[in-house]
């Protein structure tokens, strides 16, 4: 196996074994890449062989140990960019489960948290447009209860979204 500079994986040579004799060898092959994935943006696994027994592994973290050796315990690989099957060693840091979280939310915008504000909020009652609303008949000086009521909605929620500490877009 030959991990390339750009995170690759290829298979060099393969072991065969004498169904006869059961004598093994090992015979150069003509490489191939060895950590595929049938799902684009998805992480890559290879299949190895570890003492005696084959084991799947996921690409990064076979990437990340050949390049910056063993994986520091209670740490995980976290690919900077997001993209799940870019293994080049520069996209790879070790990196707690809460700071993966983090740079997910925070950073890549893409973790179950992330992009629920306004209308993509699944359980959002209310659009932009009527949000604009509640909020220029508060600024008018409009009650609150009679804006709640013609909206469905209650009063505190309301009132914080009159705000704008409540339904950000």
């Amino acid at each position: 196996m030959e991990i390339r500079p750009d995170g690759s994986i290829w298979r060099m040579m393969e072991e065969r074994r004498n169904r006869w004799n059961a004598e093994v060898k090992c015979v150069i092959v003509t490489p191939h890449r060895i950590d595929s994935s049938p799902v684009p943006d998805y992480y890559r696994y290879v299949k190895v062989m570890r003492l005696g027994k084959q084991v799947t592994v996921v690409a990064h973290r076979l990437v990340f140990r050949h390049f910056f050796g063993p994986i520091p315990h209670g740490l995980t690989i976290n690919h900077k960019n997001g993209v799940k099957d870019d293994n080049r060693p520069e996209n790879l840091e070790a990196a707690t489960y809460s700071e993966q979280q983090v740079h997910a939310t925070h950073i890549l915008k893409t973790s179950h948290a992330a992009n629920q504000g306004g209308e993509k909020n699944y359980m959002s009652k209310l659009t932009e447009e009527q949000v604009a609303e509640i909020r220029g008949r508060r600024a008018k000086g409009e009650a609150l209860l009679s804006i709640a009521a013609d909206f469905g909605v209650g009063f505190k929620a309301t009132s914080k979204i009159a705000r704008g500490r409540r339904w950000i877009s």
